[in-house]
């Protein structure tokens, strides 16, 4: 199974717990809006995101892998150029979304 993200990782490279599971939640509310999250994901959202989250493969569709795949490497580096847990997360997710949905 590969795992994208876990939320251990980013608190433990000193980031606060708050910062990152409201960057989790982010991410996991952007995915369900665009239909990427799976049922094991939505469950995920539905029960809570803490910083016990983990982001991985089963809780996505077949285009929320291949988007990760391609992005999500992007994605956190966009957002480290700002200070973590902005707004600017959520477009810059928009933004590489549609650039996904154009290639």
């Amino acid at each position: 199974m590969k795992i994208y993200d876990k939320a251990v990782w980013q608190i433990d490279g000193d980031i606060p717990s708050e910062l990152v599971q409201n960057h989790f939640k982010m991410t996991f509310m952007w995915l369900a809006k665009n239909n990427l999250l799976s049922e094991i994901g939505k469950e995920e959202l539905d029960e809570g995101i803490d910083c016990e989250a983990s982001l991985n493969e089963e809780q996505l569709t077949k285009e929320g892998i291949d988007f990760l795949d391609k992005y999500y490497d992007k994605f956190l580096m966009a957002i480290a150029k700002e200070k973590y847990g902005k707004e600017i997360s959520i477009e810059e997710l928009d933004k590489l979304y549609k650039e996904y949905k154009n290639n």
